[in-house]
């Protein structure tokens, strides 16, 4: 009888212990990443609502609850030390928190999508911090400029902004998109220093506006979206439907008849030649280009619902 009591208490200690062990094994398992790991999709959602409400101090502690977490993954971990520093930076302004967790981030996963973007508000963060010689030497550190001599080799240099190369050929660009009329005040050699002058002032305005973000910024992008549609639109005007067009001189002479009197009050055709020819090179181009346009809407099959229109 007493054997049997021994018996069964040890079976029971015996399973006590497994029923431990197994509680300890996923322990360990679930604090060492073994585990599923969460993935915070709330948090992020009401961190995400709360910067919109521009709660921005709410929106850091929601992030910073799941820093929190030992367990978390270092990409996530990286994630959010990007986004808490993106606060810091675009909305409070606090540039030695956001410098400190663009640090943290980078550090975190050199491989993030996020690392370069980081980078250059970290610079931007030492700079108004006042801290230039910081900036220069992390600009510095990001850039490397051995493909750059190489794709220029035999280019002379003009000037340097930190350790980037300004080559001749990159001044002499610049010069041929001005105007031929404006190109002619910078053939001396103190024109061209002018120039090259004005050529770093707007390059150093530039990179601050890059690192500053302002590129991605939604009405820029979208102004951008605009300007490259409208420069499409006359490319492919100038390159399509123009060269369709051919002036008769007979069809501008009847032109002028047509509208010799309520245009051109009965002057002569000589008095009026210029205008006119510019006349009629509007009408016709404006012709062209409906024409043009009526051809490509049936071919993508354009329909207008006149009736949603109010």
């Amino acid at each position: 009888m007493a054997n049997a009591k021994g018996s069964s208490l040890s079976l029971i200690s015996l399973l006590f212990s497994v029923v431990i062990l197994a509680v300890v094994i996923y322990m360990l398992a679930t604090t060492s990443g073994g585990g599923p790991a969460r993935d915070y999709a709330a948090e992020k959602s009401i961190a995400g609502e709360l910067t919109e409400y521009n709660l921005h101090r709410g929106a850091i502690a929601e992030y910073q609850g799941i820093l929190d977490d030992p367990t978390l993954d270092v990409v996530t971990r990286a994630n959010i030390n990007y986004l808490i520093g993106k606060i810091y930076f675009n909305d409070l302004f606090d540039y030695e928190n956001a410098a400190a967790y663009f640090v943290r981030a980078r550090s975190l996963n050199p491989d993030g999508s996020f690392y370069d973007e980081a980078g250059r508000s970290l610079i931007a963060s030492l700079e108004k911090m006042g801290r230039v010689l910081d900036a220069k030497r992390e600009l510095d550190r990001e850039a490397n400029f051995d493909s750059v001599y190489a794709e220029h080799e035999g280019d002379p240099l003009v000037a340097k902004i930190g350790d980037q190369p300004v080559f001749l050929s990159q001044l002499e660009d610049e010069l041929q998109n001005m105007p031929p009329e404006m190109q002619k005040q910078f053939t001396s050699r103190e024109g061209k220093l002018a120039a090259l002058n004005k050529y770093l002032s707007w390059e150093l305005i530039h990179r601050a506006a890059i690192r500053e973000g302002m590129d991605t910024d939604p009405e820029f992008i979208q102004r951008q979206r605009n300007l490259e549609k409208q420069l499409l639109l006359e490319k492919y005007i100038t390159e399509r439907i123009m060269p369709e067009g051919r002036i008769d001189t007979a069809d501008v002479h009847n032109y002028y008849l047509a509208h010799k009197g309520d245009r051109y009050d009965d002057k002569t055709y000589d008095d009026v030649r210029d205008t006119v020819m510019r006349d009629y090179q509007q009408e016709k181009f404006q012709q062209m280009i409906n024409e043009h346009v009526n051809k490509l809407g049936a071919v993508d099959k354009v329909q207008i619902f006149e009736e949603h229109l109010r």
